[in-house]
């Protein structure tokens, strides 16, 4: 039992405004907190504004609460609150109301204080009580008072005050007692005291009494204390009734046990404890039937309706053994329903509607929709395959589609539920994927997603961990190909304006609810059902937003599960097709549709300031980009025209009925697991070093290989830090993802007297060593992964062992070999150090990974590393996938116009992309152009595009050697998002480099199903299989390069097969099978096997 809510994650914390010691409410809080640590093991706390001195060990004071969404609060509210209340409501977490009843205050003198602060009480009850998403009482007279305010019966539950029934005195017979009355409670109008004395007084004449024992606090001042002065001064009783005013629980037990019966003409009890507390002393209790009185007595035969029935059993209690023996006998089976242990009951049902069984949640059906994006979709379905977790089904809803998406439907067939939709609307087609789902949860990604390994895991841990009352959940979302997130958390307000990572002046503003990314987020499928789903008159835009605004409606909450990562690609669809062209329609009506739904405000007033946002925000954007001349007249008209007629269109559709998914068409269907296997994942920290790391640094191959790894890496759900060298210091934090720039040339200790260059990577090495030295001090390093270029672990690989890091060293091209090929003529003394460092940190190197067979071959050659060292190759990788950015515009070349001249668009297109240097054999491809040329019989068939930084004057070449030749365009150095539109555009990549350890120029061509005419250099022939996937000739020989761009100028069909060939090549070369060997290899490191 102990342990029954150990997989719980958050706290349980009650609240309450001030806690005394010897009031009901303050001993209820206690034993709740009590009872939840010793019996379910929670991590309760208690906080309040003002307590009792005896009771500081129990509590922290309000100011200091700080929740978590996934913490459940229990407030206590039994009168108006002037701090508590609203630091509840501002909190996080699932809130609670427990109502203890106020008293009505038309019970009281008016103006009093009493009554001042019991109207104040009720007016805050009613305007907090919907602030809450879940609401306790006492007793069932309380929840009724509370669904009389809105609440949803179930969403409210009877959670008694715990009677601790160990106090159980001896029954004592007619001759042993003491003929003295009792009454416990505020003396006050309510309680009724004035009726207790006048009754006492008339019952008195005829039955033996000696005392009435009125216990309880009261105000000298108040009119009701002055009122029952003067009658006990009236009927001369000051020496037969006591007000005792507050007492002692000492004084109190003393008092019960010199009691012969407990009265009461209370009206107005919400619970009343005290009718329990007297029947643990075994006195029979008699009190009024009002309010909650049967409720607590459980409808005792010591109830009473009038005087005269009152008169009759207190007769009967008081001389009558049977009588009395049988009232006490029951009042001791009511105190069974309400002490300690028979609390557990209640309390059972309390936190189980509250906090999940463990595993409770255990599938996923995941929902992807998808419209004429055949490559996504498979490429999606292919990572979902890889994914830790097989408890997942994957139900596909495609269409209307006329691309590729059936072929890869029919691929996965065997694997997924597919359905298809005739009509594009997102909502409807998400409503399709909740009625025929079977998970317990119900997850959307979009077709151009890649959730993390680990994503199913993490996602069903924390529904797991995390209260019952959140329904739904997203996560850190990266934005493809850069490493930044697209969104972390997202809040909306009523007119769909979005908010992305948002402060918490925003998360508190009630205007505001947090929304989530439709392609990152989770729900439960139960709570789906209840609000029915999508509205499917959102065909695309705050679909899923209207979805997360009506469970909060309904009292449930959507969270945040902060280890949900996943990547999108945002990529183009036919309702996003560049930086302006949008489905500006559909957005448009939805928002006016949103803002009609979900605000409060009259609808007039609502329309005009709808009009005022989407001038602001629509069409101010759009007009912007036509004063830049990225938009023609045309085109702002035509989406001028789309925002106003979705305007009205919107406004049109909030006079109708919303299109829910109807709860009869839903009927149990079998689950398919996507995945037959499971993996336990450990996640693990890489510290990766190199001084390039696009696109935080100059790009360079060296910067790629480890952009495209570390990218896998989190994707594999590890902690990957990367330390580069910068103009400053700066730490960036992104998820698992950490760069630590280092400043350039902050170490200035001169080591060597002879060499400046030897002297620089020596600081560089040390500044590194340092680093992960900390580094490892507060996120313990798994191990580290460098290159061979500027031996940058030179210094670390001294005390790697020490610190008990492995380090991974990879062989890319050497400082022996690039000086060789180059022709740089270092000095003799610079390069005798430096290839010594190299030598070193392969010979110390836990693992040594070529790139390449040719690089190992060629640096065993070169530098004659010691015999123990072995190799393991493990390729460079990429993504197998293009990146546009939709800013950029997905495929318009709008920086390079002659790219878009028609004289150009029917050509065969060969590309040269890379620096324009002799290594790059720049000048092998510029004289097969000329033999091209010479040789062909049509000599303006073919287009030669060369791109890239130039340490030639290349202009000048092209204009001596070509003559204006219109089909040689020189376009210098592109940027990324060009390059990939660039090799999109080509239809032929050339890559005659002279010397490569791997080379990716062939690789990004493949990417795009290029296929390249290479030279047999280096480990060009690992990379470009011939007549596979591309066509190689000899190094340096331009006449037959220029053979082979004849060849595949003149064959269509050639150029089509060895473009299949790069497609599949590229897979083969991915960087997901680069990293998952790499992560192989670290695990042969972990357990202790040097390879």
């Amino acid at each position: 039992m102990m342990d029954m809510y150990k997989h719980f994650s958050g706290r349980f914390i009650q609240v309450i405004e001030s806690l005394d010691m010897y009031d009901a409410c303050s001993n209820h809080v206690v034993n709740i907190d009590e009872y939840a640590k010793q019996q379910y093991g929670l991590k309760s706390e208690i906080y309040t504004r003002h307590y009792h001195p005896e009771r500081e060990s129990l509590i922290k004071y309000i100011d200091h609460l700080n929740t978590t969404d996934d913490d459940i609060i229990l407030f206590h509210f039994s009168a108006y609150s002037e701090y508590c209340a609203e630091k509840v409501i501002d909190a996080k977490g699932l809130k609670i109301l427990h109502y203890h009843n106020i008293t009505p205050h038309y019970f009281f003198e008016k103006n009093t204080a009493l009554y001042e602060m019991c109207k104040k009480g009720r007016e805050q009850l009613k305007c907090i009580v919907n602030k809450f998403n879940f609401v306790t009482g006492d007793s069932f007279y309380n929840i009724e008072e509370i669904i009389k305010l809105g609440v949803e019966r179930k969403k409210t539950l009877k959670l008694p005050i715990i009677i601790d029934d160990r106090k159980l005195d001896r029954l004592r017979k007619v001759h042993e007692i003491e003929r003295n009355l009792i009454f416990v409670g505020r003396i006050c109008e309510n309680k009724c005291q004035h009726k207790l004395i006048e009754f006492f007084y008339n019952y008195k004449k005829t039955i033996v009494l000696i005392s009435f024992f009125l216990v309880g606090k009261y105000d000298v001042t108040a009119s009701y204390f002055q009122k029952i002065i003067t009658l006990i001064d009236e009927l001369d009783l000051k020496s037969s009734v006591i007000l005792t005013g507050a007492v002692s629980e000492a004084e109190l037990d003393s008092l019960y046990k010199q009691s012969s019966c407990f009265i009461s003409f209370s009206e107005h009890e919400g619970f009343g404890v005290p009718l329990l507390e007297a029947s643990q002393y075994q006195v029979p209790v008699l009190a009024l039937n009002k309010a909650a009185v049967s409720e607590t007595l459980s409808n005792s035969p010591g109830i009473f309706t009038d005087t005269q029935d009152l008169e009759i059993k207190l007769s009967s209690a008081l001389n009558d053994n049977d009588y009395r023996k049988s009232l006490i006998d029951y009042q001791n089976f009511v105190l069974g329903k309400n002490n300690y242990n028979s609390w557990k009951e209640y309390a059972d049902e309390f936190f189980s509607m509250i906090i999940p069984r463990e595993n409770q949640f255990s599938s996923i059906s995941l929902v992807i929709c998808t419209l004429n994006r055949g490559d996504y979709l498979e490429r999606c379905l292919d990572y979902l395959s890889k994914s830790y977790n097989n408890n997942f089904e994957v139900i596909v809803v495609n269409g209307p589609s006329t691309d590729s998406t059936n072929n890869v439907i029919n691929r996965w067939s065997k694997k997924i539920k597919v359905f298809n939709n005739p009509i594009k609307n997102l909502s409807i087609s998400r409503n399709i994927g909740i009625r025929e789902s079977s998970g317990d949860l119900v997850a959307f990604i979009d077709d151009d997603a890649i959730p993390f390994f680990d994503w199913f895991d993490n996602l069903l841990d924390y529904f797991n961990g995390t209260h019952n009352y959140v329904a739904g959940a997203g996560g850190p979302t990266y934005y493809a190909g850069t490493l930044n997130f697209q969104a972390k958390d997202i809040f909306v307000d009523h007119f769909g304006t979005g908010k992305i990572d948002p402060n918490d002046q925003i998360k508190k503003d009630p205007d505001y609810k947090r929304s989530l990314l439709g392609t990152n987020s989770i729900f439960r499928r139960d709570y789906l059902l209840e609000i029915g789903g999508f509205d499917e008159e959102y065909d695309y835009f705050l679909d899923e937003t209207d979805v997360c605004f009506r469970l909060i409606k309904k009292g449930y909450l959507i969270n945040h599960c902060e280890n949900a990562y996943l990547r999108h690609e945002f990529a183009q669809s036919e309702n996003r097709s560049n930086k302006y062209g949008y489905n500006w329609y559909s957005i448009v009506k939805n928002t006016v549709y949103f803002a009609l739904t979900h605000s409060v405000n009259n609808n007039d007033i609502i329309v005009d300031e709808l009009e005022s946002i989407v001038k602001r925000e629509r069409i101010d954007y759009i007009k912007t980009g036509l004063h830049k001349g990225e938009l023609s007249k045309e085109q702002y008209e035509q989406y001028t025209y789309d925002i106003w007629r979705g305007f009205e269109a919107g406004i049109k559709a909030a006079k109708e009925a919303p299109k829910y998914l109807i709860d009869n068409t839903i009927k149990n269907k079998d689950f398919i697991n996507f995945n037959t296997f499971s993996v336990q994942h450990k996640p693990i920290h890489i510290v990766i070093v190199t001084k390039e790391f696009p696109p935080f640094t100059k790009s360079g191959g060296i910067g790629t290989l480890y952009y495209h790894l570390a990218s896998e890496l989190l994707i594999a759900g590890h902690f990957v830090t990367v330390i580069i060298q910068s103009e400053i210091e700066n730490v960036l934090e992104r998820g698992r993802f950490k760069l630590i720039a280092l400043a350039k040339n902050a170490v200035n200790h001169t080591y060597l007297d002879d060499s400046v260059l030897a002297n620089s990577i020596l600081g560089w090495s040390t500044q590194v060593a340092i680093e992960i030295d900390a580094l490892n001090d507060v996120h313990p390093v798994s191990v580290v992964d460098a290159c061979l270029w500027d031996s940058e672990v030179y210094a670390f690989s001294l005390i790697s062992k020490k610190l008990g890091i492995p380090y991974v060293l990879r062989l890319v091209t050497p400082l022996l070999v690039a000086n060789e090929k180059n022709t740089w003529n270092m000095n003799s003394i610079d390069v005798d150090y430096l290839s010594y460092f190299e030598r070193e940190i392969v010979n110390s190197a836990d693992a040594v990974v070529p790139i390449s067979e040719s690089i190992k071959e060629t640096f065993i050659e070169k530098y004659s590393p010691s015999p123990d060292v072995i190799y393991h190759k493990i390729n460079a990788g990429i993504a197998y996938w293009p990146f546009y950015e939709v800013t950029q515009g997905y495929d318009k070349l709008n920086n390079y116009p002659s790219l878009s001249d028609e004289a150009i668009l029917n050509k065969k297109k060969f590309l040269f992309l890379g620096r324009l240097e002799l290594r790059k054999g720049i000048d092998v491809f510029l004289n097969a152009i000329e033999v091209y040329i010479k040789n062909s019989k049509d000599k303006s068939n073919a287009v030669f595009i060369i791109a890239g930084a130039s340490s030639i004057d290349i202009e000048s070449i092209l204009s001596e050697r070509f003559k204006n030749n219109k089909n040689i365009i020189y376009l210098g150095e592109v940027n990324d998002f060009d390059r990939e539109k660039i090799y999109a555009l080509a239809d032929v990549v050339v890559f005659p480099s002279r010397y490569e350890s791997f080379g990716l120029v062939p690789l990004e061509a493949f990417v795009h199903g290029k296929p390249v005419i290479a030279s047999r250099a280096g480990a060009i022939p690992e990379v470009v299989i011939n007549n596979n996937c591309g066509l190689l000739f000899e190094d340096g020989n331009s006449q037959e390069l220029a053979e082979k761009m004849v060849l595949l100028n003149n064959d269509d069909e050639l150029v089509k097969r060895l473009g299949q060939g790069a497609k599949a090549r590229v897979k083969e070369l991915s960087s997901y099978n680069s990293a998952n060997k790499t992560l192989e290899l670290y695990q042969t490191l972990f357990e202790g096997n040097k390879l």
